[in-house]
């Protein structure tokens, strides 16, 4: 009976079946492989960022510990600093007191001085 003729319509037909197919699955490919390195930049970056926060505490503690000691010796110094520095009023009145010495001796001197003269 009728012999079935295939037509340029199913030549096409099955042209673009098969051209979307491929399509279809490089596609598929394609995502499977960005998600693949997408995974291993994650990983990557969690990585770094675990060797970034561990840095980070250990750069921390040395600073709180550098900190400590600076506020140690600060307070040491403190307490060192009566002792051993000097006011510059402190300096002022024990110039003033050995001048005044100073000056009360040479009145005792002029004062021997003018009796050993008569």
């Amino acid at each position: 009976m009728g012999e079935y003729v295939i037509t340029f319509a199913d030549v096409m037909a099955a042209l673009i079946t098969i051209g979307m197919g491929l399509l279809g699955w490089f596609l598929k490919n394609w995502i499977a492989e960005m998600k693949a390195e997408s995974k291993a930049t994650r990983d990557s970056i969690k990585q770094i960022d675990e060797k970034y926060d561990k840095r980070m505490a250990q750069l921390e503690d040395e600073t709180r510990k550098e900190t400590s000691r600076l506020a140690d010796q600060i307070n040491e110094f403190k307490s060192d600093f009566a002792t051993t520095f000097v006011l510059r009023e402190d300096y002022f009145r024990a110039m003033n007191k050995v001048e005044d010495s100073i000056k009360g001796l040479d009145n005792k001197l002029d004062k021997l001085l003018m009796r050993s003269e008569k």
